[in-house]
């Protein structure tokens, strides 16, 4: 027994050597970089010249900027409605593979699921191409319904291109978590409410919602932390144009930083972004650890 606690003490401790270069990446490429942007929101730094200490002024300013507003509220209306299409769109593929009506489900499910693992700038790159003037997409549209919006051209029709291609993307993720939650539903439920006359609606309605209720607290919530926190296809595409339409909080905090070369103040929008991203990730924290997901 002291041989045995012993070689367990040894490698408990030794564990900690292992995980050290991780600890060691995170420190300075994650947590560095974090203490640095609360930091340096407090300065007035555009890198030439050195920091000047302005205190909170930078947060003041911000409140009164209406590119950082327009930022923010462009954020929430994109990450608002593709958190819907998204969640809906995945729960009613999932309810159709998990149907036995449904031939070739595997192939499908590849289908919906391929687009996740595909790099997010080579899907920018090629959607941009296909909302041009002479892209597939207006293309299509026009010999559907004879007319077509200038996607990437109107501030209309550009956060809804954007919309498009992300729900594209990301429902097949989404699908994967729904299809894992309905398989954890009884199927005696099923039998006992078809024994009652209960019809597809009836049963999705008393049996399969209720009991999806975690998966969908699970999914909605990280649905929205990932959402919320998009740059890269903005960037790509459109790059926050035209006229700031598409320019999310992240974009407008690359740009501050990186254009306008105002270090400080972009730190501070950061600190701004992470401590709202931060409410969302205790919740979903909080989550788990109360078991609610997975029961």
């Amino acid at each position: 027994m002291r041989k045995a606690s012993y070689s367990v003490a040894r490698l408990q401790n030794h564990g900690y050597v292992f995980i050290l270069p991780t600890l060691l990446f995170f420190a300075v490429f994650l947590v560095f970089p974090m203490v640095s942007a609360f930091r340096y929101s407090l300065y007035d730094w555009n890198v030439l010249a050195p920091p000047k200490d302005i205190g909170l002024k930078n947060f003041a300013v911000m409140l009164k900027d209406a590119r950082v507003i327009n930022s923010v509220w462009r954020t929430i209306h994109f990450t608002a409605i593709s958190v819907a299409a998204i969640n809906a769109l995945a729960f009613v593929f999932a309810l159709m593979f998990g149907s036995r009506m449904i031939r070739y489900k595997n192939f499908l499910q590849s289908l919906v699921f391929l687009p996740v693992i595909l790099s997010i700038v080579a899907v920018g790159v090629v959607w941009e191409f296909m909302y041009q003037s002479n892209g597939l997409i207006p293309i299509i549209l026009r010999g559907v319904i004879g007319v077509s919006p200038a996607w990437l051209t109107n501030t209309r029709a550009a956060p809804y291109a954007l919309i498009i291609v992300y729900t594209w993307k990301s429902v097949g993720y989404y699908m994967v978590i729904y299809i894992a939650g309905l398989m954890d539903v009884s199927p005696t439920f099923y039998e006992a409410a078809r024994m009652d006359g209960a019809g597809f609606w009836g049963q999705l309605w008393y049996i399969t919602i209720p009991n999806l209720r975690n998966t969908f607290a699970l999914a909605v919530i990280s649905c929205i932390i990932f959402t919320f926190g998009q740059f890269a296809m903005q960037f790509v595409i459109t790059k926050g144009g035209p006229s700031q339409s598409t320019e999310i909080l992240a974009l407008e905090i690359y740009k501050q930083a990186f254009e306008l070369s105002k270090f400080g103040y972009s730190a501070a929008i950061s600190v701004v972004f992470f401590l709202i991203l931060l409410v969302f990730s205790v919740f979903q924290l909080r989550l788990f650890r109360s078991g609610a997901v997975g029961e």
